[in-house]
């Protein structure tokens, strides 16, 4: 009875596949874009990040970036991922929609892509992928699927280069692909790249692919790699010469990775796993344990047989440089970051996926499970999934929430209003108590796309000073405390919060 169950549990699957494919994209799409502009936007990377490819637009310069209009020295990375925001704010306005659009779109072409690659294994295995990246809490709450910046852009090139990876020893044209999605995660992420060609390296010489390769071959892959960063270096040469790239060297890669806590992001080895990986809040544990469950049950069915697969091996050593490359690169140096070790994430979902699939259709693991097992197993399966999902969920999509003064600037600031262009300052609380007056990065990047306002530091005084046509953000209680100098000032927009006036430029 439990046997013809099952059996029509899989013929069931199978006939239906793609049905349940579709299903799993569309509610991986609910994950990245439902309430996609409701949380807050971040001051750090998000906001900087907007602000660069705003103002990309604003100087029609789309490979020099800089901050609130003069050149940017502190976001060290190439060109990509501020031509994704580019493309949401063309697509969907200066809005936060349009900041975090490419990178939620990003996320969800790394699922569908791993999705249709775990195919090869099993379906099952399959849907099972797409159910891990909607219940991959870290990624979708913080810097990657639902934030404007770079991370999302570069996992979905740092995992296509894996993939292809992976079918180069069927066609060595595949390598050439991998050596540009090199190049593209290099000029979104930097030095981060790097991790690609380690990995990769290491994996073409375990499997003695190096040594297959023709000098026709290394020349072709070598061109994929370096022209597209030539191109790029080239443009951006003409801007600023050799500037930028010796900030990228001395700043984003060694200052970073050398000795000394560099922004105070220095944390001990552990960190990863004490915060990401071995964290009882997330799924990425009981991935790690089904990961090694199944390498060990591997390894003792082919010591049983005295039979050696040798692909599997291959692709096992892949998967294994994938997460520990990464994981053990990042965990050396000094500076760490929880973002990352994201793309550490996709070779554990795509691992555990694959060994599942394999014990619910392989006839010979169905043999080792005894009686109910096997609907034991496709049941520990599904709750897992979807309890990680659920809270998921409600951290990330039922948890977002916006900031009273964000919202504010949004709703206060017209673009074809007299005032807008003009310039903006502030009076109201940043996140530095001891900076009133100036703009925070958050603050700044949504008066620019919401008025086009030209954000000035200085505070009241500044703001009293000004002999242009200008505006001011003010708390409540500013506004009242300084009634007397902003008497001249109309009141452009108010709640009970906050206050936007507005002053004539002098005549």
């Amino acid at each position: 009875m439990i046997k013809k169950a099952y059996g029509a549990a899989i013929t069931f699957f199978e006939k239906y596949f793609w049905f349940l494919f579709a299903a799993a994209c569309l509610t991986l799409a609910f994950y990245c874009f439902r309430c996609l502009d409701v949380q807050y936007v971040d001051s750090w990377d998000e906001a900087r990040h907007g602000v660069n490819a705003y103002e990309m637009i604003q100087n029609g310069d789309y490979i020099r970036h800089t901050y609130n209009y003069e050149t940017d020295d502190w976001n060290l990375k190439p060109s990509i991922s501020y031509w994704g925001i580019v493309l949401g704010f063309r697509l969907f306005g200066y809005s936060v929609l349009g900041l975090r659009f490419t990178s939620a779109l990003a996320y969800l072409l790394t699922g569908i892509a791993c999705g249709l690659f775990a195919k090869h294994y099993s379906k099952e295995a399959s849907i099972l992928v797409m159910g891990f990246f909607c219940a991959n809490t870290r990624p979708l709450s913080a810097h990657l699927a639902r934030s404007g910046d770079a991370d999302a852009l570069y996992l979905l090139f740092f995992t296509l280069a894996m993939l292809t990876m992976f079918r180069i020893r069927e066609n060595h044209k595949k390598l050439y692909i991998c050596g540009f999605l090199f190049a593209l995660a290099f000029l979104t992420k930097s030095w981060h790249a790097g991790m690609i060609g380690a990995i990769g390296g290491l994996y073409l010489l375990l499997t003695g692919e190096l040594f297959s390769l023709k000098l026709k071959e290394w020349g072709l892959f070598l061109l994929s790699i370096f022209a597209p960063l030539f191109v790029w270096f080239g443009w951006r040469y003409t801007k600023d010469g050799f500037t930028f790239l010796d900030q990228m060297i001395k700043v984003d890669l060694l200052a970073r990775t050398g000795g000394s806590n560099y922004e105070g992001h220095e944390f001990p080895f552990s960190f990863y796993f004490d915060t990401v990986f071995g964290h009882e809040a997330f799924i990425y544990r009981w991935l790690l344990l089904i990961c090694i469950l199944g390498i060990v049950a591997g390894l003792i069915r082919m010591y049983r047989k005295r039979a050696w697969n040798q692909i599997v091996v291959q692709e096992c050593v892949g998967y294994l440089l994938w997460f520990f490359v990464p994981f053990l690169g990042f965990s050396l140096i000094r500076t760490k970051l929880i973002w990352y070790c994201y793309p550490c994430t996709v070779p554990l979902f795509l691992g555990a996926a694959i060994f599942i699939g394999y014990v619910l259709r392989d006839q010979e693991w169905q043999s080792e499970l005894i009686g109910a097992g096997r609907w034991i197993t496709a049941f520990i399966c599904i709750f897992m999934v979807v309890y990680y999902m659920r809270n998921t969920y409600l951290e990330v999509i039922r948890g977002a929430h916006g900031d009273g003064f964000q919202l504010f600037i949004q709703e206060s600031a017209d673009r074809n209003d007299i005032y807008a262009g003009s310039k903006a300052y502030i009076m109201v609380p940043t996140e530095n108590p001891d900076n009133l007056g100036d703009w925070d990065q958050n603050m700044l990047f949504l008066a620019e796309i919401s008025g086009d306002f030209h954000c000035m530091d200085g505070g009241i005084e500044a703001f009293r000073n000004e002999s242009k046509t200008a505006v001011i953000y003010m708390d409540r209680q500013r506004f009242i405390q300084y009634a007397e100098e902003t008497e001249r000032a109309e009141i452009l927009y108010q709640t009970e919060e906050y206050v936007l006036l507005g002053q004539p430029a002098e005549r």
